[in-house]
Protein backbone atom coordinates (compact mmCIF):
# COMPACT_ATOMS: atom_id res chain seq x y z
CA UNK A 1 0.00 0.00 0.00
CA UNK A 2 1.43 3.10 -0.92
CA UNK A 3 0.41 6.56 0.62
CA UNK A 4 -3.00 4.91 1.75
CA UNK A 5 -4.25 3.64 -1.60
CA UNK A 6 -5.91 0.29 -1.89
CA UNK A 7 -3.68 -1.46 -4.41
CA UNK A 8 -5.61 -1.82 -7.99
CA UNK A 9 -5.08 -5.04 -8.85
CA UNK A 10 -6.13 -6.43 -5.27
CA UNK A 11 -9.67 -7.70 -6.73
CA UNK A 12 -7.17 -9.40 -8.94
CA UNK A 13 -5.24 -11.22 -6.41
CA UNK A 14 -8.91 -12.08 -4.68
CA UNK A 15 -10.68 -13.56 -8.06
CA UNK A 16 -7.85 -16.07 -8.33
CA UNK A 17 -7.53 -16.88 -4.51
CA UNK A 18 -11.24 -18.04 -4.86
CA UNK A 19 -10.80 -19.41 -7.72
CA UNK A 20 -8.49 -21.41 -6.52
CA UNK A 21 -10.60 -22.23 -3.67
CA UNK A 22 -13.40 -23.52 -6.21
CA UNK A 23 -11.05 -25.67 -7.41
CA UNK A 24 -10.15 -27.42 -4.46
CA UNK A 25 -6.69 -26.38 -4.49
CA UNK A 26 -5.81 -26.36 -0.75
CA UNK A 27 -6.05 -23.20 1.05
CA UNK A 28 -2.55 -22.96 2.15
CA UNK A 29 -1.26 -23.27 -1.39
CA UNK A 30 -4.05 -20.69 -2.34
CA UNK A 31 -3.21 -18.35 0.34
CA UNK A 32 0.56 -18.43 -1.01
CA UNK A 33 -0.30 -18.56 -4.95
CA UNK A 34 -2.35 -15.63 -4.36
CA UNK A 35 0.47 -13.83 -1.89
CA UNK A 36 3.21 -14.61 -4.95
CA UNK A 37 1.01 -13.10 -7.55
CA UNK A 38 1.06 -9.88 -5.30
CA UNK A 39 4.18 -10.36 -4.51
CA UNK A 40 5.80 -10.54 -8.45
CA UNK A 41 3.28 -7.59 -9.91
CA UNK A 42 4.19 -5.44 -6.76
CA UNK A 43 7.99 -6.35 -7.20
CA UNK A 44 8.28 -7.40 -3.89
CA UNK A 45 11.17 -9.26 -2.28
CA UNK A 46 10.56 -12.97 -1.87
CA UNK A 47 12.62 -13.05 1.32
CA UNK A 48 9.58 -12.43 3.11
CA UNK A 49 7.68 -15.36 2.21
CA UNK A 50 11.01 -17.12 3.99
CA UNK A 51 10.67 -15.05 7.04
CA UNK A 52 7.28 -15.80 7.63
CA UNK A 53 7.07 -19.40 7.15
CA UNK A 54 10.53 -19.49 9.26
CA UNK A 55 8.76 -17.19 12.23
CA UNK A 56 5.91 -19.82 12.10
CA UNK A 57 7.76 -22.98 12.06
CA UNK A 58 9.95 -20.94 15.45
CA UNK A 59 7.06 -19.92 17.36
CA UNK A 60 7.51 -21.63 20.66
CA UNK A 61 3.83 -21.94 21.48
CA UNK A 62 3.74 -23.81 18.22
CA UNK A 63 5.13 -26.75 19.79
CA UNK A 64 1.26 -27.36 21.92
CA UNK A 65 -0.27 -27.96 18.78
CA UNK A 66 1.15 -31.47 17.94
CA UNK A 67 0.98 -32.65 21.52
CA UNK A 68 -2.71 -31.67 22.11
CA UNK A 69 -3.50 -33.19 18.90
CA UNK A 70 -2.35 -36.49 20.03
CA UNK A 71 -3.39 -36.37 23.35
CA UNK A 72 -7.12 -36.50 21.55
CA UNK A 73 -6.83 -38.57 18.43
CA UNK A 74 -4.67 -41.46 21.01
CA UNK A 75 -7.35 -41.43 23.92
CA UNK A 76 -9.86 -42.10 21.09
CA UNK A 77 -7.54 -44.89 19.97
CA UNK A 78 -6.96 -46.77 23.46
CA UNK A 79 -10.76 -46.36 23.89
CA UNK A 80 -11.30 -44.96 27.14
CA UNK A 81 -14.04 -42.05 26.01
CA UNK A 82 -16.73 -44.66 26.95
CA UNK A 83 -15.87 -44.09 30.46
CA UNK A 84 -16.62 -40.45 30.34
CA UNK A 85 -20.20 -40.86 28.76
CA UNK A 86 -21.09 -44.06 31.06
CA UNK A 87 -19.75 -42.03 34.07
CA UNK A 88 -22.04 -39.12 32.81
CA UNK A 89 -24.86 -40.98 32.10
CA UNK A 90 -24.79 -42.81 35.49
CA UNK A 91 -25.02 -39.06 37.07
CA UNK A 92 -27.71 -37.36 34.96
CA UNK A 93 -29.22 -40.13 32.71
CA UNK A 94 -32.66 -40.51 34.68
CA UNK A 95 -33.36 -36.34 34.49
CA UNK A 96 -35.74 -35.33 31.42
CA UNK A 97 -33.65 -36.25 28.73
CA UNK A 98 -31.08 -37.04 30.82
CA UNK A 99 -28.66 -38.99 27.93
CA UNK A 100 -28.65 -35.80 25.62
CA UNK A 101 -27.52 -33.79 29.17
CA UNK A 102 -24.65 -36.82 29.50
CA UNK A 103 -24.47 -36.42 26.06
CA UNK A 104 -23.12 -32.81 26.98
CA UNK A 105 -21.38 -33.20 29.47
CA UNK A 106 -19.15 -35.80 28.62
CA UNK A 107 -18.37 -33.51 25.59
CA UNK A 108 -17.68 -30.73 28.22
CA UNK A 109 -15.09 -33.24 29.74
CA UNK A 110 -13.71 -34.83 26.79
CA UNK A 111 -12.86 -31.23 24.96
CA UNK A 112 -10.71 -31.08 28.34
CA UNK A 113 -8.19 -33.12 26.07
CA UNK A 114 -9.08 -32.97 22.16
CA UNK A 115 -9.55 -29.14 21.86
CA UNK A 116 -11.05 -30.26 18.30
CA UNK A 117 -14.86 -30.38 17.84
CA UNK A 118 -14.00 -33.56 14.71
CA UNK A 119 -12.07 -35.17 17.11
CA UNK A 120 -15.20 -35.40 19.81
CA UNK A 121 -17.76 -36.11 16.92
CA UNK A 122 -15.84 -38.67 15.45
CA UNK A 123 -14.58 -40.30 18.58
CA UNK A 124 -16.83 -40.28 21.61
CA UNK A 125 -19.57 -39.52 19.27
CA UNK A 126 -20.32 -43.18 18.04
CA UNK A 127 -20.52 -44.04 21.85
CA UNK A 128 -23.05 -41.29 22.80
CA UNK A 129 -25.11 -41.78 19.62
CA UNK A 130 -25.60 -45.29 20.21
CA UNK A 131 -25.80 -45.29 23.59
CA UNK A 132 -28.72 -42.95 23.10
CA UNK A 133 -30.59 -44.78 20.50
CA UNK A 134 -30.05 -48.20 22.39
CA UNK A 135 -32.39 -46.38 25.21
CA UNK A 136 -35.00 -45.21 22.66
CA UNK A 137 -34.19 -41.42 21.71
CA UNK A 138 -34.85 -40.40 18.14
CA UNK A 139 -31.45 -41.36 16.20
CA UNK A 140 -31.50 -38.08 14.65
CA UNK A 141 -31.99 -36.02 17.43
CA UNK A 142 -29.04 -37.84 19.20
CA UNK A 143 -26.94 -37.29 16.32
CA UNK A 144 -28.11 -33.45 16.57
CA UNK A 145 -26.45 -33.35 20.37
CA UNK A 146 -23.91 -34.93 19.39
CA UNK A 147 -22.65 -32.84 16.31
CA UNK A 148 -23.32 -29.54 18.36
CA UNK A 149 -21.72 -30.73 21.77
CA UNK A 150 -18.89 -31.51 19.74
CA UNK A 151 -18.94 -27.22 19.57
CA UNK A 152 -17.63 -26.96 23.08
CA UNK A 153 -14.55 -28.48 22.01
CA UNK A 154 -12.89 -25.93 20.45
CA UNK A 155 -13.37 -23.66 23.38
CA UNK A 156 -12.84 -25.26 26.97
CA UNK A 157 -9.25 -25.34 27.11
CA UNK A 158 -7.04 -27.04 25.26
CA UNK A 159 -8.20 -25.25 22.02
CA UNK A 160 -6.18 -26.01 19.01
CA UNK A 161 -7.87 -22.34 18.22
CA UNK A 162 -6.71 -20.98 20.71
CA UNK A 163 -3.06 -21.88 20.10
CA UNK A 164 -3.14 -20.15 16.64
CA UNK A 165 -4.85 -17.39 17.67
CA UNK A 166 -2.43 -16.65 20.40
CA UNK A 167 0.33 -17.13 17.64
CA UNK A 168 -1.30 -14.83 15.25
CA UNK A 169 -1.97 -11.86 17.69
CA UNK A 170 0.89 -12.56 19.85
CA UNK A 171 -0.91 -12.61 22.80
CA UNK A 172 -0.10 -15.34 26.05
CA UNK A 173 -1.86 -19.63 25.37
CA UNK A 174 -2.14 -19.54 29.08
CA UNK A 175 -4.50 -16.56 28.89
CA UNK A 176 -6.37 -17.41 26.08
CA UNK A 177 -7.33 -20.83 27.46
CA UNK A 178 -8.34 -19.07 31.07
CA UNK A 179 -10.43 -17.10 29.26
CA UNK A 180 -12.16 -20.10 27.08
CA UNK A 181 -13.24 -21.66 30.53
CA UNK A 182 -16.38 -19.78 31.71
CA UNK A 183 -17.64 -19.79 28.08
CA UNK A 184 -17.06 -23.15 27.09
CA UNK A 185 -18.97 -24.03 30.46
CA UNK A 186 -21.79 -21.47 29.77
CA UNK A 187 -22.34 -22.85 26.18
CA UNK A 188 -23.10 -26.30 27.88
CA UNK A 189 -25.38 -25.07 30.10
CA UNK A 190 -27.38 -23.30 27.44
CA UNK A 191 -27.16 -26.19 25.18
CA UNK A 192 -28.48 -27.98 28.15
CA UNK A 193 -31.31 -26.03 29.20
CA UNK A 194 -32.14 -26.12 25.27
CA UNK A 195 -32.49 -29.53 25.49
CA UNK A 196 -35.20 -28.79 27.77
CA UNK A 197 -37.16 -26.87 25.95
CA UNK A 198 -36.63 -28.23 22.84
CA UNK A 199 -37.91 -31.74 23.91
CA UNK A 200 -41.01 -30.28 25.16
CA UNK A 201 -41.52 -27.65 22.60
CA UNK A 202 -41.01 -30.29 20.06
CA UNK A 203 -42.29 -33.78 21.08
CA UNK A 204 -38.88 -35.36 20.70
CA UNK A 205 -39.09 -38.97 21.89
CA UNK A 206 -36.84 -38.76 24.53
CA UNK A 207 -37.46 -41.95 27.34
CA UNK A 208 -36.78 -41.59 30.83
CA UNK A 209 -34.07 -44.12 32.20
CA UNK A 210 -34.45 -45.53 35.67
CA UNK A 211 -32.27 -43.74 37.97
CA UNK A 212 -29.12 -45.24 39.04
CA UNK A 213 -28.24 -45.77 42.79
CA UNK A 214 -25.53 -44.01 44.49
CA UNK A 215 -23.35 -47.01 44.63
CA UNK A 216 -23.42 -47.60 40.45
CA UNK A 217 -22.52 -43.09 40.20
CA UNK A 218 -19.30 -43.87 42.31
CA UNK A 219 -18.31 -46.97 40.98
CA UNK A 220 -18.82 -45.15 37.46
CA UNK A 221 -16.88 -42.25 38.59
CA UNK A 222 -13.82 -44.75 39.78
CA UNK A 223 -13.88 -46.83 36.66
CA UNK A 224 -13.77 -42.99 34.93
CA UNK A 225 -11.26 -41.32 36.59
CA UNK A 226 -8.17 -42.95 34.47
CA UNK A 227 -9.80 -41.51 31.31
CA UNK A 228 -10.54 -38.31 33.38
CA UNK A 229 -7.08 -37.64 34.19
CA UNK A 230 -6.12 -36.37 31.33
CA UNK A 231 -8.35 -33.53 31.01
CA UNK A 232 -7.70 -32.85 34.89
CA UNK A 233 -3.68 -32.62 34.63
CA UNK A 234 -4.13 -30.40 31.26
CA UNK A 235 -7.21 -28.36 32.75
CA UNK A 236 -5.33 -28.07 36.28
CA UNK A 237 -1.87 -27.28 34.97
CA UNK A 238 -3.68 -24.65 32.33
CA UNK A 239 -5.75 -22.54 35.58
CA UNK A 240 -3.00 -22.32 37.74
CA UNK A 241 -0.01 -21.56 35.54
CA UNK A 242 1.85 -24.59 37.00
CA UNK A 243 3.07 -25.58 33.29
CA UNK A 244 3.20 -23.79 30.18
CA UNK A 245 0.72 -25.09 27.76
CA UNK A 246 3.20 -26.39 25.92
CA UNK A 247 4.30 -28.27 28.99
CA UNK A 248 1.01 -29.30 29.68
CA UNK A 249 0.31 -30.86 26.79
CA UNK A 250 3.44 -32.97 26.74
CA UNK A 251 2.58 -33.90 29.62
CA UNK A 252 -0.68 -34.97 28.99
CA UNK A 253 0.45 -36.84 25.90
CA UNK A 254 2.93 -39.10 28.29
CA UNK A 255 0.27 -39.56 30.78
CA UNK A 256 -1.62 -40.80 27.84
CA UNK A 257 0.99 -43.20 26.69
CA UNK A 258 1.74 -44.40 29.99
CA UNK A 259 -2.01 -45.33 30.81
CA UNK A 260 -2.30 -47.25 27.94
CA UNK A 261 0.29 -49.17 29.02
CA UNK A 262 -0.80 -49.46 32.75
CA UNK A 263 -4.04 -50.56 30.94
CA UNK A 264 -2.72 -53.13 28.89
CA UNK A 265 -3.85 -51.54 25.57
CA UNK A 266 -1.11 -50.13 24.08
CA UNK A 267 0.47 -51.72 21.07
CA UNK A 268 3.66 -50.44 18.79
CA UNK A 269 0.51 -50.38 15.72
CA UNK A 270 -1.74 -47.92 17.80
CA UNK A 271 1.02 -45.55 18.60
CA UNK A 272 2.40 -45.43 15.09
CA UNK A 273 -1.49 -45.03 13.90
CA UNK A 274 -2.10 -41.95 16.66
CA UNK A 275 1.43 -40.78 15.33
CA UNK A 276 0.90 -40.53 11.48
CA UNK A 277 -2.93 -38.90 12.12
CA UNK A 278 -0.76 -36.49 14.50
CA UNK A 279 1.70 -35.69 11.93
CA UNK A 280 -0.66 -35.37 9.52
CA UNK A 281 -3.11 -32.64 11.17
CA UNK A 282 -0.40 -31.02 12.94
CA UNK A 283 1.21 -30.43 9.46
CA UNK A 284 -1.64 -28.97 7.96
CA UNK A 285 -1.71 -26.45 10.50
CA UNK A 286 1.72 -25.55 10.75
CA UNK A 287 1.19 -24.95 6.51
CA UNK A 288 -1.85 -23.01 7.04
CA UNK A 289 0.22 -20.73 9.71
CA UNK A 290 3.14 -20.31 7.39
CA UNK A 291 1.09 -19.52 4.60
CA UNK A 292 -1.20 -17.50 6.83
CA UNK A 293 1.18 -15.46 7.30
CA UNK A 294 2.50 -14.79 3.98
CA UNK A 295 -1.68 -14.36 3.21
CA UNK A 296 -2.18 -11.41 6.06
CA UNK A 297 1.35 -9.47 4.90
CA UNK A 298 -0.32 -9.30 1.37
CA UNK A 299 -3.71 -8.59 2.40
CA UNK A 300 -2.51 -5.69 5.13
CA UNK A 301 0.39 -4.10 2.45
CA UNK A 302 -2.11 -3.83 -0.59
CA UNK A 303 -4.59 -2.11 1.44
CA UNK A 304 -7.72 -4.54 1.90
CA UNK A 305 -7.31 -4.44 5.75
CA UNK A 306 -7.09 -0.80 6.35
CA UNK A 307 -9.85 -0.01 3.29
CA UNK A 308 -11.98 -2.46 5.71
CA UNK A 309 -11.11 -1.64 9.14
CA UNK A 310 -11.69 2.23 8.33
CA UNK A 311 -15.70 1.16 6.83
CA UNK A 312 -16.25 -0.90 9.94
CA UNK A 313 -15.01 1.67 12.18
CA UNK A 314 -16.71 4.56 10.12
CA UNK A 315 -20.00 2.72 11.09
CA UNK A 316 -19.65 4.70 14.70
CA UNK A 317 -21.54 2.14 16.67
CA UNK A 318 -19.85 -0.23 18.63
CA UNK A 319 -22.70 -2.52 18.49
CA UNK A 320 -23.19 -2.34 15.07
CA UNK A 321 -19.34 -2.51 14.51
CA UNK A 322 -19.49 -6.11 16.51
CA UNK A 323 -22.32 -7.14 14.91
CA UNK A 324 -22.03 -6.75 11.37
CA UNK A 325 -18.29 -8.59 12.31
CA UNK A 326 -19.93 -11.59 13.99
CA UNK A 327 -22.40 -11.95 10.31
CA UNK A 328 -18.84 -11.27 8.61
CA UNK A 329 -17.56 -14.65 10.62
CA UNK A 330 -20.75 -16.50 10.74
CA UNK A 331 -20.78 -16.21 6.65
CA UNK A 332 -17.55 -17.48 6.30
CA UNK A 333 -17.74 -20.13 8.69
CA UNK A 334 -20.66 -21.75 6.36
CA UNK A 335 -18.19 -22.57 3.88
CA UNK A 336 -14.69 -22.25 5.02
CA UNK A 337 -12.93 -24.09 8.04
CA UNK A 338 -12.55 -22.40 11.52
CA UNK A 339 -8.65 -22.13 11.99
CA UNK A 340 -8.42 -21.12 8.02
CA UNK A 341 -11.24 -18.39 8.87
CA UNK A 342 -8.69 -17.05 11.73
CA UNK A 343 -5.76 -17.27 9.80
CA UNK A 344 -7.52 -14.97 6.76
CA UNK A 345 -9.32 -12.74 9.20
CA UNK A 346 -6.63 -11.90 11.89
CA UNK A 347 -5.33 -8.44 10.87
CA UNK A 348 -9.16 -6.74 10.90
CA UNK A 349 -10.05 -8.66 14.25
CA UNK A 350 -6.97 -7.03 15.63
CA UNK A 351 -7.38 -3.63 14.06
CA UNK A 352 -11.16 -3.94 15.14
CA UNK A 353 -9.97 -4.55 18.61
CA UNK A 354 -7.73 -1.83 19.00
CA UNK A 355 -10.01 0.82 17.45
CA UNK A 356 -12.65 -0.58 20.01
CA UNK A 357 -10.22 -0.76 22.85
CA UNK A 358 -11.28 -4.26 23.21
CA UNK A 359 -8.81 -6.87 24.49
CA UNK A 360 -7.07 -9.52 21.92
CA UNK A 361 -8.20 -12.06 24.63
CA UNK A 362 -12.05 -11.05 23.75
CA UNK A 363 -12.00 -10.95 20.25
CA UNK A 364 -10.07 -14.07 19.80
CA UNK A 365 -12.73 -15.87 22.29
CA UNK A 366 -15.50 -13.85 20.43
CA UNK A 367 -13.62 -15.44 16.67
CA UNK A 368 -13.18 -18.63 18.22
CA UNK A 369 -16.86 -19.07 19.35
CA UNK A 370 -18.31 -18.05 16.10
CA UNK A 371 -16.24 -19.72 13.43
CA UNK A 372 -17.14 -22.86 15.39
CA UNK A 373 -21.07 -21.88 14.80
CA UNK A 374 -19.84 -23.43 11.62
CA UNK A 375 -19.82 -26.44 12.14
CA UNK A 376 -23.02 -27.26 12.38
CA UNK A 377 -24.20 -24.30 9.96
CA UNK A 378 -25.18 -25.69 6.73
CA UNK A 379 -24.00 -26.03 3.73
CA UNK A 380 -20.80 -27.75 5.06
CA UNK A 381 -21.89 -28.59 8.62
CA UNK A 382 -19.00 -30.86 8.65
CA UNK A 383 -19.07 -31.52 12.77
CA UNK A 384 -22.68 -32.83 11.58
CA UNK A 385 -21.64 -34.62 8.42
CA UNK A 386 -19.04 -36.76 10.80
CA UNK A 387 -21.42 -37.92 12.98
CA UNK A 388 -23.58 -39.13 10.73
CA UNK A 389 -20.97 -40.66 8.83
CA UNK A 390 -19.41 -42.42 11.63
CA UNK A 391 -22.74 -43.21 13.71
CA UNK A 392 -25.03 -44.38 10.13
CA UNK A 393 -27.24 -41.62 10.55
CA UNK A 394 -28.73 -39.55 8.10
CA UNK A 395 -26.83 -36.17 7.88
CA UNK A 396 -30.68 -34.36 6.37
CA UNK A 397 -33.02 -35.73 8.47
CA UNK A 398 -30.54 -34.43 11.67
CA UNK A 399 -30.28 -31.13 10.49
CA UNK A 400 -33.47 -29.99 11.44
CA UNK A 401 -32.62 -30.32 14.88
CA UNK A 402 -28.96 -29.29 14.44
CA UNK A 403 -29.51 -25.70 13.68
CA UNK A 404 -31.75 -25.12 16.60
CA UNK A 405 -28.63 -25.68 18.77
CA UNK A 406 -27.52 -22.49 17.07
CA UNK A 407 -29.35 -20.71 19.45
CA UNK A 408 -27.80 -21.71 22.78
CA UNK A 409 -24.47 -21.07 20.69
CA UNK A 410 -25.69 -17.77 19.74
CA UNK A 411 -27.04 -16.25 23.07
CA UNK A 412 -23.16 -17.33 24.70
CA UNK A 413 -22.02 -15.62 21.39
CA UNK A 414 -23.61 -12.47 22.61
CA UNK A 415 -22.76 -12.67 26.19
CA UNK A 416 -19.08 -13.17 25.25
CA UNK A 417 -18.91 -10.40 22.68
CA UNK A 418 -20.70 -7.69 24.42
CA UNK A 419 -19.90 -8.40 28.04
CA UNK A 420 -16.43 -8.45 28.84
CA UNK A 421 -15.66 -10.27 32.29
CA UNK A 422 -17.22 -13.52 30.81
CA UNK A 423 -13.99 -14.08 29.12
CA UNK A 424 -11.58 -11.51 30.90
CA UNK A 425 -12.69 -12.67 34.73
CA UNK A 426 -10.34 -15.66 35.07
CA UNK A 427 -7.75 -14.53 33.47
CA UNK A 428 -7.36 -11.58 35.42
CA UNK A 429 -7.86 -13.51 38.63
CA UNK A 430 -5.18 -15.70 38.35
CA UNK A 431 -3.19 -13.49 36.99
CA UNK A 432 -2.35 -14.19 32.99
CA UNK A 433 -3.09 -10.28 32.49
CA UNK A 434 -3.91 -7.14 34.47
Amino acid sequence: MMNGIVDPYLMFYFVSFIIMILLQVPISYAMASSSLLYAVINHQSFVMFAQKTANSFADFNMLALPAFLFVGIFMNEIGLTDRIFGMAEKWLGHLPGGLAHSNIMASMIFAGMSGSALADAGGLGTIEVKAMTDAGYDKNFSVAVTAASAGIGPIIPPSINFVVWAFLSKTSTLAMFQAGMLPGICMGIAMMAWVIYATKKYNIKVPVIEKSNWGDRYKSTIHALPALGGPAILVFGIMTGIFTPTECSVVAAAYCVILSIILKRFSIKMLTKALRDTLSSAGMAMSLCATGLIFNWMIVTSGLINAMTNFMLGLGNEILILLVLNGILMFLGCFIGSMQILIMIAPLLMNIAAGLGMSYIQIGVMAVLNVTLGLITPPMAPALFVTAKATGGSFDAALKYTVQFLIPMVITLAFVTFYEPLTMWLPKILGSVR
